[in-house]
């Protein structure tokens, strides 16, 4: 079987990572290929139509392979113009792929929030709900076209707007050396509380400085990461300017991008993970994979994507999950984490295990049994 895998590319890119780590643990009973969807900056100059000539290389290239899997984020097919233009293409894409008689998978990385703000003057949510349904009906048992998704709950958000084929594979896990115990600190010594991944708003890094504002002045913030490629905004600035106001400068550190290897050594000096991700609409992410590797305690959102994870451990939960709004929560969270140490371990060995069921390897097999079951 001839597999054609189609991503974003670039280290810094999230979909790309996941991508390559999924094609990277496969086997070699099959051959598995790469197409990589040009950058924003590669299209950036593109009329809509030369975009769309683009893609079509997908389709010749695609003629060499028994299945096609693309990794979707909207944003990625639509260049400088409206998301609903990328509806349009990535539709066009799945409808000539069929032509041509391939097999389609999708994974799709998060769920469709354009759906929930349709307000009579959101022109440009219309139109990606009108693309929306129109994909949906691709999404057909026996049509050939199937929706990969990260969580049960996500399965049913797809299900419930019209999806019909959608599988549910959890996203894989690295397998890393994980730190078997930990340091016996003294009162005073440093807390270090540690944020893995790239800084956006949705993630909470200004929440987490609103809970560092609460603790003693021996606790530290460490952001393991800096602002995404493709993201132009202010989100460093703003989260230093916060920091300078609550008077936290000397007690927040922010890395900016690191690789893998020095992430590591970083997350290393952590004591407990935050992920307080202020969203409900994502479906996985590989920044909390990449937490529950560290051997710390992570406490992340009581968000759906968080409570699957706690779900699939049968032998209690892998993450302390608080509401997402309320700090004096998380404080409480930290403070039984770092005065409980069964419940600090019971944590670390709950992750560990889910780390070991959800390795890239497994999440592989259980992609390849989806190529040859349809």
């Amino acid at each position: 079987m001839r597999v054609l895998h189609v991503s974003s590319t670039g280290k810094f890119c999230g979909i790309s990572t996941y991508c390559q780590n999924l094609i990277k643990h496969f086997d070699h009973e099959h051959h598995h290929g790469f197409w990589g969807i040009p950058d924003k900056n590669s299209l950036g100059q593109c009329s809509e139509s030369n975009i769309i000539k683009i893609f079509d290389s997908l389709i010749e290239e695609a003629k060499n392979y028994d299945v096609v899997h693309l990794q979707n984020e909207f944003g990625l097919f639509c260049g400088p113009y409206e998301l609903s233009f990328g509806f349009k293409v990535f539709h066009g894409i799945i409808k000539k792929l069929r032509k041509i008689g391939k097999r389609v998978f999708v994974t799709y990385h998060s769920e469709p929030s354009f759906l929930k703000a349709l307000g009579w003057m959101n022109f440009e949510n219309k139109k990606c709900a009108r693309g929306w349904r129109k994909l949906s009906k691709l999404h057909k048992k026996g049509n050939g076209v199937t929706a990969i998704v990260h969580t049960e709950e996500s399965e049913q958000v797809f299900k419930a707007s019209g999806f019909r084929d959608v599988e549910v594979v959890v996203h894989g896990v690295l397998e890393r050396s994980l730190p078997k115990h930990f340091k016996i600190k003294e009162k005073e010594s440093p807390i270090v509380l540690g944020m893995f991944g790239f800084v956006s708003p949705y993630k909470g890094h200004e929440f987490a400085l609103s809970i560092l504002d609460l603790l003693p002045s021996n606790f530290k913030l460490y952001v393991i990461g800096g602002r995404h490629p493709n993201q132009e905004g202010e989100e460093i600035g703003n989260l230093l300017n916060v920091a300078n106001n609550l008077g936290l400068s000397k007690r927040l550190l922010i890395t900016g991008w690191t690789t893998p290897e020095d992430a590591d050594k970083h997350q290393s000096m952590c004591d407990i993970c935050l992920v307080p991700y202020q969203t409900h609409e994502i479906s996985a992410s590989g920044a909390v994979t990449w937490n529950l590797t560290s051997g710390k305690p992570v406490i992340a959102s009581n968000i759906r994507s968080f409570k699957a994870i706690n779900k699939l451990c049968p032998d209690g939960d892998a993450m302390f999950l608080c509401h997402h709004t309320e700090r004096l929560e998380w404080v409480w969270a930290i403070k039984r984490i770092l005065n409980e140490p069964k419940l600090k371990h019971s944590l670390i060995d709950n992750a560990r295990k889910y780390c070991d069921d959800f390795s890239w390897t497994n999440t592989c097999k259980k992609h390849i049994e989806l190529y040859k079951n349809e």
